[in-house]
């Protein structure tokens, strides 16, 4: 039996930082939708692809978070500890919220489904609200935890490189090349245990970055390679949506090459202007914390606020401030809302 751990967690205010900006990077992905309504004779809908591969690193940035605080977990409390604060912070909120969109798509936006099966079903299928496959994909790595904490261990550094590595070239590199060609996955790679299975890697390398030390000639290169990613998965979104007549949503993704190191560019970046020693003043620590901590609320909330400001404003998904004026309304809507409403637990952020 695990014996408790009391140990005063450190605080990483970099990571705070990078909480809020994949915050308001989503609801900015979320509010240029008009990149899947393919019209090559419009220049919105060439700006509404480059914003959404600029801001495709989102979500992996949430992913490493996880990896960063969670990988080490048994220094700071036992695995019964663990899971319950994951279920409490995640798997509850999960359920009340999928609740919640099932009743506003039936009352709100008309869906005919209702019934208490449909609700089941809707939650195990993933067929309630399209933006919650983030549940479905953290949750499972959540649950495996508690073996996967035995392998982040800096004795194990080799064995983390390797699992990355693996990620790397059987996820980023060989089905995101599989994805392009419009074929099934190959299932000699995707069958790997760990390394590929619920894109593992990019867990371990929230954790491996944020232990081991990049050298600034490591991180400048990361920084070109992060900018040729956007350029290359824009240019060839461009070129292969022109090719096949609808937007070539397959190229910019988490689980392509360059979904992998775009996260790494941005990562570095704050980490290296925001160091592990760095210390802001009392007043700005606890706003960050603050907004770090309403991530949770800003997720689950955004598409309500979006769907209500476009609705009464009348705003067209084209219109330049849809995609730019409007990202930046609905976050600050949310957060003023999540912070009125900070005591509701399930509002609390699922990042740690």
């Amino acid at each position: 039996m695990e014996n408790p751990v009391n140990v005063r967690k450190q605080h990483y205010y970099y990571l705070d930082i990078l909480n809020i900006v994949a915050t308001f990077a989503v609801v900015w992905l979320h509010t240029s939708g008009y990149a899947f309504n393919f019209s090559p004779s419009d220049s919105k809908w060439y700006l509404s692809v480059f914003i959404q591969v600029l801001f495709i690193w989102a979500v992996p940035i949430f992913f490493m978070i996880s990896g960063a605080n969670l990988l080490n977990y048994r220094e700071r409390y036992d695995t019964r500890t663990f899971l319950k604060k994951r279920g409490w912070r995640v798997l509850l909120p999960f359920i009340i919220w999928s609740t919640i969109w099932y009743a506003w798509n039936h009352f709100i936006m008309g869906n005919p489904d209702w019934s208490f099966k449909g609700l089941i079903n809707g939650i195990e299928q993933d067929q309630i609200q399209p933006i919650f496959w983030f549940f479905y994909y953290i949750i499972p790595v959540y649950i495996a935890m508690p073996f996967l904490s035995l392998l982040a261990t800096k004795a194990n550094k080799k064995v983390v490189e390797y699992i990355i590595w693996l990620y790397i070239i059987g996820t980023g590199i060989i089905n995101y090349g599989y994805s392009l060609i419009h074929r099934p996955f190959s299932q000699l790679v995707s069958n790997i245990p760990l390394a590929l299975s619920m894109g593992i890697g990019i867990f371990f390398v929230g954790w491996y970055l944020h232990n081991f030390k990049t050298s600034d000639k490591q991180r400048r290169i990361i920084y070109g390679l992060s900018c040729l990613s956007v350029l290359f998965m824009f240019l060839l979104t461009v070129f292969l949506s022109i090719r096949h007549g609808e937007t070539a949503r397959e190229v910019y993704n988490i689980f392509s090459i360059g979904g992998f190191i775009l996260p790494l560019g941005i990562w570095l970046f704050f980490q290296h202007h925001f160091p592990m020693t760095w210390q802001p003043n009392l007043r700005i620590g606890l706003w960050l914390k603050r907004l770090s901590g309403a991530s949770l609320g800003v997720y689950v909330v955004h598409e309500f606020i979006i769907q209500i400001v476009t609705h009464f404003l009348h705003i067209n998904p084209d219109s330049l401030f849809h995609l730019l004026g409007l990202p930046l309304i609905v976050w600050i809507i949310c957060l003023i809302i999540i912070l009125i409403f900070k005591k509701v637990p399930v509002l609390n952020k699922i990042i740690p």
